[in-house]
């Protein structure tokens, strides 16, 4: 049996395990493979395994722009001189920026500014740079968080999440000085952790890990996940019998509050 072959033959098999599409509720059946976190997010190649999602083609291909610049930010927000020195690393940004450059022009900063401080030191090269956040930027951040709970609800928990179930997620950057303690906290609240690795290949640092915890009888799941030293994304799933946090903050505002099953193929429209 040629590569070719085997490869169709276990994406026919996954998609037989796995029937439905795990971002629209199940509404449509999965024709598709899925990949969360992007393959955008790392050089060719070095995208960690067992990430793949049973999708339909408009849940798919419904957050296709989003990808594209959020792994293209994602790489240059891990401001890690070890990543940065690689070929792959370099290849990799270029071929997005071009792409992105290409298709949304006005995603690319006009500009930016190094950042020659941590805390209260200064640094003699650059610890970071900074630039005015464009809308889709933002919005593919916003996606991402989407997009990346209802994936891991789905691949910690083996189910999917319908609209009757409630989330929140949220992003940072663990370079601001300000949030290193957020970081540890989160971390020592979520009892379990999983790096995502690829072996048999050369060693890429931290590309992606989160740590996560769930009380099934509740059907509450949270997480926090890290891509590189660049973006920290959060979230909460709260199950159709959980009432939601009162008092003050965010968690407390209905409007910060989303259904699940909110991907493209949820709106019957998306797939005729």
């Amino acid at each position: 049996m040629s590569e070719s072959q085997q490869k169709k033959k276990k994406r026919q098999k996954f998609l037989e395990e796995y029937p439905y599409c795990y971002f629209c509720g199940g509404v449509n059946p999965s024709t598709t493979i899925d990949h969360v976190p992007p393959r955008a997010c790392f050089p060719d190649g070095y995208a960690p395994d067992g990430f793949e999602l049973p999708a339909c083609k408009a849940c798919n291909k419904g957050t296709k722009k989003q990808d594209q610049i959020f792994g293209f930010y994602s790489m240059v927000f891990d401001f890690d001189e070890s990543k940065m020195s690689l070929e792959e690393h370099l290849n990799k940004m270029e071929k997005l920026r071009k792409g992105i450059n290409n298709n949304y022009p006005e995603v690319i900063p006009d500009r930016t500014y190094p950042v020659h401080r941590v805390g209260s030191i200064i640094t003699p090269k650059p610890a970071a740079y900074t630039f005015r956040a464009p809308p889709d930027l933002e919005d593919a951040i916003k996606v991402m968080g989407i997009k990346l709970t209802h994936a891991l609800y789905f691949h910690e928990t083996g189910k999917i999440l319908i609209p009757e179930h409630k989330f929140f997620t949220s992003s940072y950057q663990p370079q601001l000085a300000e949030t290193k303690n957020l970081t540890a906290y989160l971390a020592s609240l979520l009892p379990n952790q999983t790096v995502g690795m690829r072996p048999n290949i050369r060693n890429y640092g931290d590309r992606f890990r989160y740590s996560w915890g769930y009380k099934e009888r509740e059907d509450f799941f949270s997480y926090s996940a890290q891509f590189g030293h660049g973006i920290i994304l959060l979230g909460i799933v709260c199950g159709p019998g959980i009432k939601r946090p009162d008092g003050p903050g965010p968690l407390s505002d209905a409007s910060n509050w989303l259904s699940g099953a909110c991907g493209a193929g949820a709106n019957a429209e998306a797939t005729s």
